[in-house]
């Protein structure tokens, strides 16, 4: 049961969101920031607690992390792509954290004019995130983070 199976219900979920058949609708916004959800950057959040499970998609890897602050599940599990190489990314929360790949790392910059996307970002390796910072140099000053860094 690897990574596939992991997010075996986010395959199907950008199609089925994209399949609009009553015409172009609002995007919908995040239930955490209320800023609308884009497909290719959202993470998909699954959080179980009491025997409920809730299925959330989220705009950012900074609202998923909130929500796991805000609703402290038993387990939780967050999908989301690299930004870079747009490699699938697992954060997986059972009492501690895991990370699928475990070189994954999070550079979590304070948003710039209200803007999180370019700021609150997931990669698959560090060497992948060094090289995505060097290229946009107003990231440098912010340190990449582990999972376990991230302080709930």
């Amino acid at each position: 049961m690897g990574r596939a199976f992991n997010c075996w219900f986010i395959s199907a979920l950008p199609i089925g969101l994209m399949l609009n058949i009553g015409g172009a609708q609002a995007p919908t916004p995040c239930p955490m920031c209320a800023k609308p959800i884009v497909l290719t950057r959202a993470v998909y959040v699954v959080l179980s607690a009491k025997g409920q499970t809730h299925r959330l998609t989220l705009r950012c890897i900074r609202c998923a992390l909130q929500a796991v602050k805000r609703w402290k599940p038993e387990t939780a599990l967050l999908c989301t792509r690299c930004v870079a190489t747009k490699r699938w990314v697992t954060f997986r929360w059972n009492g501690r954290w895991q990370t699928e790949p475990k070189s994954a790392r999070l550079l979590l910059a304070p948003e710039a004019g209200g803007e999180c996307l370019n700021r609150h970002l997931v990669f698959a390796s560090s060497s992948v995130a060094h090289r995505f910072v060097q290229k946009h140099p107003s990231l440098r000053p912010f340190p990449l983070l582990t999972i376990a860094d991230v302080r709930q």
